[in-house]
């Protein structure tokens, strides 16, 4: 029987919260493959320890610490808000996807930025998993991305970004994902590739906690 294509991509809506603390694997970090990617990328991955809260719908905040500095990101909606030291600045980030940050970046394909920000198109099946192309919602902006998604985890198990001249930029593969509760997955191992296929970067879920309760207040500086 031929399988039919899938009109609609997967995703989950199960994770109402989620808090996880992340760390850097120095020891297998290379910043000069990291710096072919950019500059800034490169000096985010110093960083060596993060924590990222989620709430549903829509609502992020990561905190960065390197010793006695800290840097903190806060996504409601289409509002960024971020501060380093004492600077503190808001940005509208509405129609423009690439300057968010979501559920994705630790691998799981979430309802919520998907239906808002990305549009996920179907291109083929590569054995278990479905391979879309994420294309930015709103936007003249023809930067995209390329997901290997487990339909059975609602893991994205690779993802290729490419700029808006189709080159590709960097991938991520989200890798060793457990399963916390009941039909949630999330990886434990994240590795980033360059264009250039040279591993740059390894970060690791070191504690997570999922549906047990995150307060508001989080999400307001």
């Amino acid at each position: 029987m031929q399988q039919k294509t899938p009109q609609e991509a997967p995703t989950t809506d199960k994770v109402k919260d989620l808090f996880a603390a992340l760390r850097i694997v120095h020891e297998e970090t290379n910043f000069d493959e990291l710096k072919k990617i950019g500059g800034a990328f490169a000096t985010s991955y110093r960083i060596p320890t993060y924590e990222l809260t989620y709430k549903a719908p829509g609502r992020l905040r990561v905190e960065g610490k390197a010793g006695p500095l800290s840097a903190l990101l806060i996504y409601v909606g289409n509002t960024k808000t971020y501060k380093v030291g004492m600077l503190k600045k808001t940005e509208d980030v509405q129609n423009n996807p690439g300057q968010k940050q979501s559920l994705m970046d630790v691998g799981i394909f979430a309802k919520d930025w998907l239906t808002t920000d990305y549009q996920a198109v179907f291109q083929r099946r590569e054995g278990a998993l479905l391979v879309y192309k994420l294309v930015q919602r709103n936007t003249n902006n023809k930067s995209h991305e390329l997901v290997w998604l487990n339909p059975k985890t609602f893991i994205t198990e690779k993802r290729l970004s490419y700029n808006s001249e189709s080159e590709l930029q960097k991938e991520i593969r989200y890798v060793k994902a457990r399963e916390l509760k009941p039909g949630i997955f999330l990886p434990s191992r994240v590795e980033i590739y360059n264009q250039f296929g040279k591993l740059g970067a390894v970060q690791t879920v070191e504690a997570a906690r999922i549906n047990v309760g995150v307060p508001e207040s989080l999400f307001t500086l």
